[in-house]
């Protein structure tokens, strides 16, 4: 029996991607990257997207074996909706893993090998590394889009029972990003801070005891204790996803549609509220001395 190297078979399965690939992807673009540090954004992000669901998988396993469990006795048509889509979700898992494994391999020989560059020819084939990776990319992409699609189609199946999958980390990034916007909008006063503190230190110096100086005082005081609460804020915006995980108790959570906000985005909400109107009343204190 004659036996084939199984390194000469991987170089065959990495070549014939290129392929197949093509075939089964349809319109999905590949990776674009111009140079090996380029690739290097793509493969981390690519890592870091694995690692996030794999993660969250590990919660939804949990739930997913209570909930198939309860529906295949109690309501089949769920149970329906449900399992198939489960089952896609984790096979679309498996095969990022697989194709990705496969791209990290090649992209490792690449950064090993300084005499090859992205558009060498891998060994013993015709196809260059850039050509392969593009290849293997539309894989990645298209089991991402199918993961995607069957989670999408998990969340309608249980709220045909009026409950609610939740990807906490999905619910928590977008208020964590409004930190850039308001700390933008805070450092836009601080010229005005800046003039104020200015007249501060003039009332202090002069020590006059006038109306304009107590008054000037007393502002501070308030300027002060607003910045005490601007900076408690923004803290909780940095630390969000703590505060998220600790009170979710997980990664993914199963609820009641019916349930009431969490308490750190009821928390998110009064903050920002009270954090604008501060903003506000900053403006109008710098305006009217």
């Amino acid at each position: 029996m004659i036996r084939i190297p199984i390194i000469v078979i991987r170089v065959f399965a990495l070549a014939g991607a290129l392929f197949l690939f093509i075939d089964c992807a349809g319109r999905i673009k590949p990776w674009k990257f111009k140079d090996i540090y380029s690739l290097d954004v793509r493969v981390l992000d690519t890592k870091e997207w694995s690692a996030k669901v794999k993660r969250d998988m590990k919660d939804l396993d949990n739930i997913m074996r209570k909930e198939l469990k309860y529906y295949i006795d109690k309501d089949l048509r769920i149970y329906e909706r449900l399992e198939p889509n489960y089952e896609k979700m984790k096979i679309s898992v498996s095969e990022i893993d697989s194709i990705s494994n496969d791209v990290f391999s090649l992209y490792d020989k690449l950064k090993n090998t300084p005499r090859d560059s992205l558009d060498s020819v891998y060994r013993d084939t015709t196809v260059s590394y850039r050509k392969i990776i593009e290849s293997q990319s539309r894989g990645i992409q298209k089991a991402q889009r199918e993961y995607l699609k069957s989670l999408d189609k998990l969340k309608k199946g249980f709220k045909k029972d009026r409950k609610r999958l939740v990807f906490i980390e999905d619910e928590y990034m977008p208020l964590r990003e409004t930190l850039y916007d308001i700390k933008y909008k805070r450092d836009a006063l601080q010229p005005d801070i800046e003039r104020f503190n200015q007249k501060l230190n003039k009332a202090l110096f002069d020590n006059d005891r006038s109306q304009y100086s107590r008054e000037i005082i007393r502002l501070s005081k308030r300027l002060e204790s607003y910045r005490v609460k601007m900076d408690k804020f923004e803290d909780f915006l940095l630390n969000i996803g703590k505060v998220a995980h600790d009170e979710s108790g997980g990664h993914v959570i199963l609820t009641s549609s019916k349930i009431k906000p969490m308490k750190y985005i009821i928390r998110y909400n009064k903050g920002l509220e009270e954090y604008l109107e501060i903003l506000s009343d900053i403006q109008k204190i710098s305006e009217s001395i």
